[in-house]
């Protein structure tokens, strides 16, 4: 039956794999309760503010849904009939416009998440016609709700999308390189590594800055998503703006002066452009410093730093010289000292010819690639 509202409920953040421990930690540090880690998901409850703040402040998710009806489903008759037993006029109006999404985890008896979404939506069309003679209309590009379906063998799960657009877009990317890392990647990549933030960060092949900018919201203590303006429950009927607001509110004031050091490089003119034009979105361009340098150029011994490096790898960007690695590393060990590198890459094999041995490797996935965060700790 369907699940009765409370004033503290049921949620599910969604993240990508490998970011799951990372969440978790995060949903404890905003007030969640009952947080229990999934597979690229993590379920937690909560009361509206805790939604609300999800959304606001989760660096590591990239959905945040409310469930509202779970049941089993074995054929494409019996997920019809059960989809049209949700009562859909609390959830949309007949004016509303919506579009659902479908997840498929495992399943013998739905192989398809089009016709999945298709066969719910007739279901949410035909209950409106029924009772009012006219139905709401989808719109696969902007809609107002978007209703999330999760498949797992026979069990289905109606969510609402409390998101709307995907948390990654955070709205401060205005320029943009080729194949730039997704900005919930880059925030837990820059957790995942425990930076010290008295020690300055370098990423010496930045692109647009993103992992920059992920960073120094971390240490600003900024909530990632406090200039977007418009998330998925603006448009449910139970929306409280003065919530919100107040909620928004107590994260501005929560930020702190930032006070690390960071530097960004890149051989080209065309992403330390992209840099600083994104950096400038998010009110940090006198915390960062950005220059025109090739890494493999470096001629003076760094101070200790901590280091993170998104370089070019599998499909997203060729490496078109044989010896890439095996450079970076000879760079390292010769300027590099006392400082901690961290890498991401889905070259497995070639990462091997940098002649070092990481100190840590944590599985994580950019895209449907397969990659490695690998950690090599550098001494004098």
């Amino acid at each position: 039956m369907l699940n009765k509202e409370t004033k503290e409920f049921q949620m599910t953040a969604k993240t990508f794999h490998g970011l799951e421990e990372v969440l978790a930690l995060e949903l404890k540090k905003i007030g969640a309760k009952k947080i229990t880690k999934a597979k690229r998901a993590v379920y937690f409850s909560g009361d509206k503010s805790i939604l609300y703040k999800s959304n606001l402040y989760l660096r590591t998710a990239l959905k945040v849904l409310k469930p509202i009806y779970s049941f089993t489903a074995k054929s494409e008759h019996e997920l019809y009939k059960k989809v049209k037993k949700v009562s859909w006029s609390t959830y949309i109006d007949l004016n509303d416009t919506f579009l659902v999404d479908t997840t498929i985890s495992q399943s013998k008896f739905f192989n398809h998440s089009k016709y999945v979404s298709q066969k719910t939506k007739d279901a949410i069309v035909d209950q409106f016609r029924d009772i009012y003679g006219r139905r709401p209309s989808v719109n696969r590009i902007n809609p107002k709700i978007r209703v999330n379906i999760h498949v797992n063998h026979a069990e289905i799960t109606i969510s609402m999308d409390s998101s709307g657009d995907s948390l990654h877009k955070r709205g401060y990317r205005v320029h943009k390189v080729e194949a730039p890392i997704n900005e919930v990647l880059a925030a837990g990549i820059v957790l995942l590594t425990n930076w010290d933030k008295k020690i300055t960060l370098k990423d010496p092949m930045c692109g647009s800055g993103t992992i920059l900018i992920e960073a120094g919201m971390i240490a600003k203590n900024q909530a990632p998503n406090i200039f977007r303006k418009n998330f998925g429950f603006m448009f449910w009927k139970d929306y409280d703006l003065k919530l919100f607001q107040k909620i928004k509110q107590e994260l501005i004031n929560n930020e702190v002066e930032l006070l690390c050091n960071m530097e960004g490089s890149d051989y080209h003119y065309g992403p330390i452009s992209a840099s600083r034009k994104n950096i400038s979105q998010v009110n940090l361009s006198r915390s960062v410093k950005l220059k025109r340098f090739n890494f493999f150029d470096q001629k003076k011994i760094s101070e200790k730093c901590h280091i993170i490096f998104n370089p070019p790898y599998g499909e997203r960007l060729e490496i078109k010289d044989p010896d890439f690695y095996s450079n970076l590393g000879l760079t390292l060990k010769k300027y590099y000292p006392s400082s901690s590198v961290w890498l991401i890459t889905s070259d497995l094999e070639k990462v091997r010819s940098i002649g070092l041995k990481p100190s840590k490797k944590i599985s994580l996935y950019n895209g449907p690639l397969e990659c490695n965060l690998l950690n090599y700790e550098l001494y004098e």
